[in-house]
């Protein structure tokens, strides 16, 4: 940062500002020559250049002022207060990206300075993360990442690698796709696009859908279009530009889900309705000719569901998800042809929630072994035995019970992970299961209003 140019716009703007403010008839200038009298900085005692640093390394800022009046000085890191003092160590103790600002200030104004400080080795890929929807009214959304070698527990992981920035408001999906995360955040509608591995911020689209819509999810298409599902509507959106371009269909009023593209179609959840299926070749050509007249044409696939639930693609080529409606709850078989089959599960179990859009209760891997909840407990299941008498594990905690990201199976370690908190919502605890034998491999348990909202393996 060069200082020289800081400091003549500072003066300049607050100049500006104290003539600005007086009449052509009572301006005393000689109060001008008090400008002189805000904080000066020596040079050089402040950097001019963004700091890198190594984990266990610190710098100690130490900047030299003088005025004729006292000097207070305020330090802030990632926009927490950290100090009053007029030195401040920063301590590298883990890989982040931080902003540090001293406002240094006395009666006649405030003079701010900022420097950025990047601790190397950033690495995110040994663990999972937990997108956290946030106590909404109260904060912002983040995401957590758990640590499977130490069984911990990092908090606010984006926050600290984009140097402060957060997430929107109310985060509650994430969706890993040609080697980036895309994170939707339901309030503002915004979309961030991070390095999985890293977590630094690559864009950053806020207000992305019109109307005051939410963004419930991110649905990739191909590298030139993806479709974000919304609060009665989804949109297609050109991944160059960003442009939404809302999808009128006449009858996704209860709002939109997941979804996925299989077999050139692109298979879309919505609320208490049968599923639609949507030409891709349609959905990525010229859009401009439908509207509320001329609805977009779509065709539907005979399951219907009043929540929220995935889909999973197996290697037999077949697609899999669940059905719930009128009571009736089934896994359901979606061939290559489109044509289906239905066989019962649990009557007990439950889909997620539209409110707050999550897919918490239904999860697979591609070798067709299922899992979901139903009366408060994790099944694992097949099309051939969709419900089986005895539960997956027994494991329960006093005071505990299921919410928000619910269950996800990690294939590559052959994990099921499941997500409770107390009905007070600010005590969460997170517990591995082997996901074939449903032994507990660990527990990790932690306070704070998150909210989490889904599981996402890196």
């Amino acid at each position: 940062m060069n200082l020289k140019q800081l400091f003549k716009p500072l003066l300049f703007l607050t100049a500006a500002f104290v003539i600005a403010s007086c009449s052509t008839d009572d301006c005393d200038l000689d109060h001008l020559e008090k400008l002189q009298g805000l904080p000066a900085l020596k040079a050089g005692t402040f950097p001019e250049e963004d700091l890198t640093l190594n984990v266990g390394e610190k710098y100690v800022y130490s900047p030299k002022a003088s005025s004729p009046l006292d000097i207070y000085y305020q330090w802030y890191q990632n926009g927490e207060d950290m100090s009053t003092d007029p030195s401040f160590t920063f301590n590298a103790e883990r890989p982040s990206r931080s902003k540090v600002i001293l406002e240094l200030s006395n009666d006649l104004g405030k003079v701010t300075l900022e420097n950025k400080v990047t601790v190397r080795g950033a690495d995110y890929s040994k663990g999972c993360f937990i997108i956290n929807e946030g106590w909404y009214g109260h904060g912002s959304g983040s995401i957590s990442y758990y640590n499977y070698d130490n069984n911990s527990i990092e908090h606010w992981c984006y926050k600290n690698q984009n140097f402060g920035d957060e997430l929107g408001v109310t985060s509650q999906s994430g969706t890993l796709w040609n080697g980036k995360l895309y994170v939707c955040s339901k309030q503002n509608n915004q979309l961030v696009i991070v390095d999985p591995k890293t977590l630094y911020a690559e864009k950053s689209i806020g207000l992305l859908l019109p109307s005051g819509r939410q963004a419930y999810e991110f649905i990739p298409v191909n590298d030139q279009y993806a479709v974000v599902t919304a609060n009665g509507d989804f949109y297609r959106i050109d991944l160059n530009t960003f442009e939404a371009i809302r999808i009128s269909t006449g009858s996704t009023w209860g709002g939109c889900g997941s979804g996925i593209v299989y077999q050139d179609k692109l298979l879309l959840n919505v609320k208490g309705q049968k599923i639609y299926k949507i030409d891709i070749k349609t959905l990525c050509g010229d859009l401009s000719q439908y509207d509320w007249k001329n609805q977009f044409p779509y065709e539907n696939i005979d399951v219907s569901t009043s929540g929220g639930t995935r889909f999973v693609e197996c290697k037999d080529g077949n697609l899999y998800t669940v059905e719930s409606t009128n009571g009736e709850n089934n896994l359901v078989k979606i061939k290559p042809d489109f044509t289906i089959e239905k066989a019962p599960i649990h009557a007990s179990y439950e889909p997620s929630s539209f409110g707050a859009y999550r897919e918490a209760t239904f999860c697979g891997t591609s070798d067709g072994t299922f899992y979901y909840i139903a009366g408060g407990k994790i099944y694992r299941a097949t099309f051939d035995n969709p419900a089986p008498t005895e539960a997956l594990t027994t494991y329960t905690k006093d005071g505990y019970g299921f919410y928000g990201a619910g269950i996800r199976v990690n294939p590559q370690t052959n994990e099921l992970l499941a997500m409770y908190l107390t009905s007070e919502y600010n005590k969460n605890l997170i517990v591995r299961f082997n996901a074939t034998t449903g032994e507990k491999i660990s527990e990790i348990t932690y306070d704070g209003y998150y909210f989490p909202a889904t599981f996402i393996f890196n």
